[in-house]
């Protein structure tokens, strides 16, 4: 199983700390080097097509959930992505405050949210990678 892991750079050392699969996106270089340039760029274009590529490689897209996460065009751009297809891959939201605002592409997905614990994270990432999904959101509580 592998997962492909959405974030913005200032999240960067949370989600180097997932480390329960193989990421289908590890050049951070690269990746963080798309915050800026606008997604309707020219440049934006290879971008795009290298992410999509990394993107449908992953069996789960993981999202990190921070501050301005949900005013990001790339994020919401990579989760609409890793919806569009037909077998399309699992999405996991880490949380790592409860008044963070969620992108709106990835509410209403069949999403699986989960706190930020090592535990709580491995466990979502397993299920997304099974779940047959629906609109409803999941939200994997401690037991």
């Amino acid at each position: 199983m592998n997962i492909y892991m959405c974030f913005l750079p200032e999240d960067r050392t949370l989600a180097e700390r997932i480390d329960v699969a193989p990421r289908t996106n590890t050049a951070p270089e690269v990746y963080d080097a798309r915050t800026q340039v606008p997604i309707k760029g020219l440049d934006a274009e290879a971008i795009q097509r290298d992410l999509s590529e990394r993107i449908h490689a992953a069996d789960v897209t993981v999202c990190i959930i921070g501050e301005d996460t949900h005013k990001s065009a790339w994020i919401e751009w990579e989760l609409e992505q890793s919806k569009r297809d037909p077998v399309r891959n699992g999405l996991v939201a880490v949380t790592i405050e409860s008044y963070h605002i969620n992108p709106a592409a990835i509410n209403d997905s069949g999403a699986i949210f989960v706190p930020f614990k090592r535990d709580a994270v491995e466990r979502a990432i397993k299920w997304a990678a099974t779940e047959h999904f629906t609109e409803n959101d999941f939200t994997l509580v401690d037991e």
